[in-house]
C-alpha cells in the first residue's frame, strides 16, 4: 500500500514522509534542456531524477508529474507495450485533476 499523492497535495503528508512511505529518491541532476525528469523502477526503490537546470515552478510541476506516473503504476508496464505519448498525457490528466480537487 501507497500514500496516495492526494494527501500530499492537500497538507496531510510532506513531500519528504511522501517519498519515504513510497521508497522513492528523489534527485536534482543534470539533464539536457528538453528533458524535464524521468522515473524508474531500480531494485526495491523508485528513483525520480528532476532537471536541476528548471525554474522552481517547473520543477514542483515536474515532480507532481513523476508522482502520477508512480501512481498510476506506469513503472510496472512494459515501455514497449505502450506509446510513450499515451503515458504522459495519461500522468498530464492524473495531475490536473489532483490539482482541480485542492
Amino acid at each position: 500500500m501507497y500514500v496516495v499523492l492526494l494527501t500530499l497535495l492537500e497538507d496531510g503528508i510532506s513531500q519528504d514522509e511522501y517519498l519515504a512511505y513510497n521508497n522513492i529518491v528523489l534527485k536534482f541532476v543534470k539533464l539536457p534542456r528538453y528533458v524535464y525528469g524521468f522515473i524508474y523502477k531500480y531494485r526495491d526503490y523508485f528513483l525520480i531524477a528532476i532537471n536541476r537546470s528548471l525554474s522552481d515552478e517547473k520543477k514542483k510541476k515536474t515532480i507532481l508529474h513523476e508522482f502520477a506516473h508512480f501512481e498510476l503504476h506506469h513503472c510496472e508496464k512494459k515501455v514497449f507495450e505502450f506509446k510513450i505519448e499515451n503515458l504522459e498525457d495519461e500522468a498530464d490528466r492524473y495531475m490536473d485533476f489532483l490539482l482541480e480537487k485542492e
